[in-house]
C-alpha cells in the first residue's frame, strides 16, 4: 500500500473510516457499515472490517439471548425451588398431624423416618396443638416407625419434656418387638415416657390418667 502521504484525498477518507470502524469495534461500540465498492486494497480491508464487525454485533446478540435465557431458567428453577420448599414442608406438615382423640388426649402418630427437619417440625405442632387444646396426655403411635436409632429416641424424650412443661404427661405406644430389642441393645432410657405395645392399651391408659370419656 502506498505511503500515506500519497494517498488520494478518497483514500484517505476511507482509511480513516476504517480505522474509526476499528476502533470502535475495540471498543465494543455500534458504528456504520463502511460503505465503499472498491476492489482494490482499502475496498478489500473495508470489506473485511463490515464481515468482522457483522459477526461480532451477531456473535453479542447470540451472547445476549443466551444470558436472557440462563436469566429465566435460573428464575425457573427458583420458582420450583420455592415450591418444592412449599411442597415438603406441606408433606412434613401433613406427615406428622396432631389428633384430638379424647377431651385432654392428644395422638401424635409418628410414620416413616424422622430426619431434623421433620423433628423440628413434629415438635413444633406438638407445642402449639397441646398448648391450645389443654392436653393432659399425648400419645406418641410409632407403630409406623421401622426403625429406632438414638436420634429418634431422643427426639421422643424430647416430645415428652415439650409435652411435661406444657403440664402433660406422654405414653409411647407401637413398639415392635424388633424396635425394642434395639432401644435395650443401644442402651436407650425411655423412663421419662409411658410405654404401651399398642394404640388401643395407650388409648385406655390415658382415660385412666385423665378420667374422660372419647370425644
Amino acid at each position: 500500500m502506498a505511503d500515506y502521504k500519497q494517498l488520494s484525498p478518497e483514500d484517505r477518507t476511507l482509511l480513516r473510516a476504517i480505522g474509526t470502524s476499528l476502533r470502535l469495534i475495540v471498543q465494543g461500540k455500534d458504528h456504520q457499515s463502511i460503505s465503499s465498492d472498491r476492489r482494490d486494497e482499502l475496498g478489500v480491508l473495508a470489506n473485511m472490517v463490515n464481515r468482522v464487525a457483522r459477526e461480532l454485533e451477531l456473535s453479542r446478540e447470540r451472547d445476549q439471548a443466551q444470558r436472557e435465557e440462563i436469566g429465566r431458567r435460573v428464575a425457573e428453577l427458583e420458582l420450583a425451588n420455592e415450591r418444592q420448599e412449599h411442597l415438603i414442608a406441606t408433606i412434613r406438615e401433613i406427615s406428622t398431624p396432631t389428633l384430638n382423640v379424647a377431651e385432654g388426649v392428644l395422638l401424635l402418630p409418628i410414620i416413616g423416618a424422622l430426619d431434623s427437619a421433620r423433628a423440628l417440625q413434629m415438635l413444633s405442632s406438638l407445642m402449639e396443638a397441646a398448648s391450645s387444646m389443654r392436653a393432659r396426655v399425648v400419645i406418641l403411635d410409632i407403630t409406623g416407625v421401622t426403625a429406632v436409632d438414638t436420634h429418634i429416641a431422643n427426639v421422643l424424650i424430647q416430645a415428652a419434656r415439650t409435652v411435661r412443661l406444657l403440664g402433660g404427661r406422654t405414653i409411647l405406644c407401637g413398639i415392635a418387638p424388633e424396635v425394642a430389642q434395639v432401644i435395650v441393645s443401644l442402651g436407650i432410657d425411655l423412663s421419662e415416657l409411658a410405654t404401651t405395645s399398642d394404640l388401643r392399651s395407650a388409648l385406655a391408659m390415658s382415660l385412666k390418667m385423665t378420667n374422660t370419656p372419647f370425644i
